[in-house]
């Protein structure tokens, strides 16, 4: 480590080449990302003007968080949403935003519908009566 650091100290010419293109490098990333971003806030902007106000939209964020809330007015660079549990309206960053997508309704914590399993009874039960009805046929006849 120390003979590069006294070889760069002899060489300024080499150095500054060096740090140029380290310049260079992380300045052209930074645009592509930054072009990247607003291209995805773009298509979030699009995708939250086909809504209506009032619709109910879980709305994910880059740092892993979420919110759920009913839409509120659109803007060129943020939206609102009211949020569900607190009632507050809170403004949002389209930069900030992940991912949108529409819920259904929502009452309160817990009150996700239950799944109901009935629907998958009702094909076993007739498929029994079947074998049931079909076995006795058989004794009957025999």
């Amino acid at each position: 480590m120390n003979r590069i650091l006294c070889f760069l100290r002899r060489n300024p010419f080499l150095l500054a080449t060096i740090a140029l293109v380290f310049l260079t490098l992380a300045t052209t990333g930074y645009a592509d990302s930054s072009a990247k971003l607003e291209k995805h806030a773009r298509k979030i902007e699009k995708r939250l003007a086909k809504y209506r106000t009032g619709t109910l939209l879980q709305v994910d964020f880059r740092d892993n968080s979420e919110t759920l809330g009913s839409l509120g007015s659109l803007s060129d660079a943020s939206f609102q949403i009211t949020n569900t549990d607190s009632n507050k309206v809170q403004s949002f960053n389209y930069t900030d935003v992940d991912h949108v997508r529409k819920t259904k309704e929502y009452i309160g914590a817990g009150s996700a519908p239950e799944h109901r399993y009935f629907r998958h009874w009702v094909p076993l039960l007739v498929g029994a009566a079947a074998v049931g009805g079909g076995a006795a046929a058989w004794e009957a006849t025999r």
